[in-house]
């Protein structure tokens, strides 16, 4: 395990959470060879916090671009035999890296690996690790079509370990943004053998206002792009399940927010992929009462500020 692993963190507004992201790496029990901080033109002053680190952390700044060209300008300044990624807000379990450089030397073969993971709302205790089915975990993987896509879904990048050789030119797709991760992990699951540890690797910590939990429409829309994109891998079958899941999940997001208006198009959506679903027809019907009802109850409201006293 003498191999040298290369961090990277993209960093924005993560002033107050990147020194215990740091100190998660500096605390492995297998070093990393260097941490690159890729401080994407944050307005805040995290780039203060990580010069506390002196040479142990490279910091790169550059203009704001977005979670995927941060993570690429890092892969670029990366000069490890591997590459793993961390996001500022979260952090890793000690063994990580020891783990899953293990992973690689027992399998040579293998092109990624990552492994479930705890999840933490500020405040409060970690929840229980994520949970993958046995079939997919502790084993190399060689998955074609459908399969590789589901694979790429399981994928957390906040475990992903890659080896660089491998990564080629393969890089982020800055637009793509929350699912830009998950694209590449797709194009990877469905090219190399890869391997998911059952051990919890590290910790999501869901911070209110980061950018996966903050605007549905872009987060769901773009992982539709991704499975259009991958509509030869899937299938014409296999686009319309995926077509019904993300639909399906956006319109339980656009609800549980709150927006039920917003939600009726989506599950509109999903009730055209699944027309003899009772919960398609649920959701759909949910949505339009809840939104008719806040319709109606804003009128009320408008009408009675708006009616001349008597």
């Amino acid at each position: 395990m003498n191999q040298l692993v290369s961090v990277i963190i993209p960093a924005y507004r993560a002033e107050q959470t990147i020194r215990r992201a740091i100190d998660s790496v500096l605390s492995q029990t297998v070093p990393a060879a260097e941490i690159i901080v890729v401080d994407d033109g944050s307005p805040d002053d995290q780039a203060a916090v990580v010069a506390e680190y002196g040479e142990r952390v490279v910091l790169i700044r550059k203009p704001n671009g977005g979670t995927a060209s941060a993570r690429n300008a890092g892969i670029e300044a990366a000069s490890g035999d591997y590459i793993a990624f961390l996001d500022a807000d979260d952090y890793w379990e000690p063994t990580k890296l020891q783990r899953q450089l293990a992973a690689f030397e027992q399998h040579p073969e293998l092109m990624l690996v990552a492994g479930c993971f705890f999840e933490e709302i500020p405040g409060q205790p970690r929840m229980a690790p994520s949970t993958t089915s046995p079939q997919w975990c502790d084993r190399v993987l060689t998955a074609k079509g459908e399969a590789a896509f589901r694979l790429a879904t399981m994928v957390w990048t906040g475990t992903v370990i890659v080896r660089r050789a491998k990564l080629g030119q393969e890089r982020f797709v800055s637009g793509l943004e929350p699912a830009e991760d998950r694209d590449l992990w797709i194009r990877l699951t469905s090219q190399h053998p890869c391997y998911l540890i059952s051990e919890p690797l590290a910790t999501a910590v869901l911070e209110e206002g980061s950018l996966s939990r903050t605007n549905a429409d872009r987060d769901y829309g773009n992982m539709l792009r991704v499975v259009h994109k991958n509509a030869e891998l899937l299938g014409k079958a296999g686009v319309r399940r995926w077509e019904t899941k993300v639909y399906g999940s956006w319109a339980a997001c656009h609800l549980g927010g709150g927006n039920a208006a917003a939600a009726i198009s989506p599950a509109l959506c999903r009730l055209g992929r699944q027309p003899f679903s009772p919960q398609a027809w649920w959701i759909v019907s949910k949505s339009m009462v809840l939104a008719a009802l806040r319709r109606n109850a804003i009128a009320e409201h408008t009408n009675r500020h708006t009616q001349p006293s008597p």
